[in-house]
């Protein structure tokens, strides 16, 4: 943060990150564009270097790939320093500088569902042509203050004229678009252009901008109040600044960038701004104490005078005093990532156990910490009966082991597998310190994974800004030996009776397969333990396929962990018992409102994803 005052506080823990590697086609070099978000799509408009563009570029941050959607419709020209707001897939572009002097007042609307154009002519007289307001959805009410208009009718001839006016517009469904100019109660904040605005709650928050100098006051406007009000914030407040970009992460606004006075030798402000440069530092306000809180000392190389920030990401903008655009990506990790959800078991053998976990998207690598799971006897798993009668199993829908009523488990230590990098990982076994050969020291023996064993697993999330919280205890058990391996190549469809499954043998038999059971996740009862599923045997026989009914698919219960999915798990038998099972998501069609959502992240071009489509991951038993 830039200023001399000096903040006894501990700093706030994050880190810029920069995106070196993406693919498609990537935007030039520009200042003066915009950025919104929708889900993980950041959608950039406009702005420019050799001239203003009317480019619309989306980046997919989940894949990190540009593409440029094919748009239609009434397609606005370039533009530069306008609004650019997001309500749900519609978003709405007000005002900006199509060339130099000569401002616009227009209102477009790009649907993104099929990435159409729309010019929108509300009712009532509209905010006259201006460049560097600011344009926020506070609720359903689209909000345009301040900016810098053109007092000139000839555009060569620039007479700036700072704005400090309100502008609405009711955009629910249903309504019709009427521009409104309502009354604010308190003092209003003096005009200025190049501000940055956010919204928090109910309220918008202003901080900073231009009006002949650079400015560093917050101001708050409470929109269901109708009322301005200055806010004396606490902590250090950083050095005024303009054309800066500004997101609300939780209960703090993070400012980066914008260029600001050049400071006197002693560090003082000088009175009359002669110089100013381009800063890529960052200020934080907590919008809950109204306190700047103190930020670390790494920031992002370089810095952008009029760049875009859109959910802790920063794109090009202007560095070097003002020489020379850019078109990077960064992002800024501002907390520890969260915690996985509970580890899942993928295949179980006699001395390994390959594990599966959710990506966390803020994450770099994982921890996956081991435990040996210690009961004076483990609980023996409830029988089933033949016959497809749905008579229940309780376990986890991962295969995890659950503890039998009374029995009480010695505490042992959690030790450390491995750090991960994907979300994946076969665990052969895992170090654990003992007495080393001198007095004091420690060395690390390595453990291998016993058959017949259970042991408990864990995983957490790291990243620039530390380790998050472990996900939930799961535990697993290998197999012994003699058993047969899981079934594989395992195919789902729909049939008239149902679902159809099939299956081939396991690689492994160990003997002869005189069996094969099918078991289908239920829908949790009321009654049911947290973190566990019901699953009941629906089919039961030598033969490598079946049919299970509609009136046993009624039952069934659907995982959302990530797409919507029944589960089914089926397992081989020989002649020493049954071996562990694989168990399959078969992917149903989301609700409409879901497939409508789900559009908007797709590239135009992209491939649809396959019907009865089963995603295969084997459990034990």
């Amino acid at each position: 943060m830039d200023g001399a005052v000096e903040d006894s506080r501990p700093p706030l823990n994050f880190k810029w990150k920069k995106i070196s590697t993406t693919t498609g086609p990537a935007p030039k070099p520009r200042h003066g564009h915009k950025a919104v978000a929708i889900k993980e799509l950041i959608i950039i408009f406009g702005g420019g270097n050799d001239g203003i563009v009317d480019e619309l570029h989306v980046l997919n941050t989940a894949t990190n790939q540009w593409f440029a959607p094919q748009v239609r419709g009434e397609k606005p020209s370039g533009c530069a320093a306008f609004g650019f707001i997001c309500d749900g897939v519609r978003l709405l572009i007000f005002g900006g500088m199509v060339e130099f002097g000569r401002y616009s007042n227009d209102l477009y609307e790009l649907l993104a569902s099929r990435w159409e154009w729309r010019h929108l002519t509300p009712l009532n007289e509209p905010p006259c042509p201006r460049l560097g307001h600011s344009f926020n959805l506070v609720g359903q009410k689209a909000i345009i203050f301040g900016g810098l208009a053109n007092e000139s009718n000839d555009p060569k001839l620039n007479i700036p004229k700072y704005l400090n006016d309100v502008f609405m517009l009711e955009i629910r469904e249903g309504t019709s678009l009427q521009w409104q100019c309502p009354v604010f109660e308190g003092t209003t904040p003096a005009p200025r252009e190049s501000h940055a605005a956010v919204t928090f709650g109910n309220r918008l928050v202003i901080y900073g901008g231009m009006n002949g100098h650079r400015l560093s006051d917050v101001w708050l406007l409470d929109v269901d109040k109708m009322s301005w009000s200055p806010v004396a914030t606490q902590g250090s407040v950083p050095i005024p600044r303009s054309l800066h970009s500004a997101v609300v992460i939780k209960n703090r606004m993070y400012s980066y960038g914008g260029w600001v006075p050049v400071l006197a030798e002693d560090g003082a402000l000088p009175v009359h701004e002669t110089e100013w440069r381009c800063t890529n530092s960052i200020a934080c306000l907590n919008l809950d104490t109204l306190t700047w809180e103190q930020c670390p000392p790494y920031p992002r190389p370089g810095g952008p005078g009029g760049g875009a920030l859109s959910k802790g990401g920063a794109h090009s903008g202007r560095v070097w005093n003002n020489q020379v655009c850019c078109n990077d990506l960064w992002y800024l990790e501002t907390e520890i990532p969260p915690a996985p959800t509970r580890v899942q078991l993928v295949r179980a053998g006699t001395n390994s156990l390959e594990l599966l976990w959710t990506t966390i998207s803020s994450a770099d690598c994982y921890l996956l910490q081991i435990q040996q799971y210690n009961f004076a006897g483990l609980p023996q798993k409830p029988k089933i009966e033949g016959g497809a009668a749905i008579k229940a199993e309780v376990g986890d829908p991962n295969g995890s082991i659950l503890p039998a009523t009374g029995q009480k488990e010695v505490v042992m230590q959690w030790h450390d597998v491995d750090i991960v990098r994907g979300t994946q990982y076969t665990v052969t076994g895992y170090q654990i310190p003992v007495e080393g050969d001198k007095a004091g020291e420690q060395k690390m023996v390595r453990v291998e994974l016993q058959p017949g064993k259970a042991y408990k697993f864990r995983v957490c999330a790291i990243n620039s800004c530390g380790s998050g919280p472990f996900s939930e205890m799961a535990a697993f058990k290998t197999c012994m030996p003699g058993f047969p391996g899981a079934p594989s190549a395992i195919r789902i469809s729909k049939s008239t009776e149902g679902a159809h499954l099939s299956w081939e043998p396991p690689a492994n038999s160990a003997g002869t397969i005189t069996e094969y059971s099918v078991y289908l996740g239920l829908k949790p009862q009321p009654s049911a333990q947290p973190g566990t599923m019901a699953f009941a045997r629906v089919y039961c026989g030598p033969g490598s396929s079946c049919i299970v009914s509609h009136s046993q698919l009624a039952s069934a219960h659907v995982d959302t962990t990530s797409k919507p999915a029944i589960i089914f798990r089926i397992a081989a038998k020989n002649d020493k018992g049954y071996g562990p099972a694989t168990q399959v998501r078969w992917l149903q069609d989301p609700k409409p409102a879901d497939k409508a959502a789900a559009a908007v992240a797709k590239r135009p071009s992209a491939t649809p994803p396959p019907d009865d489509g089963a995603k295969r991951q084997k459990t034990g038993p």
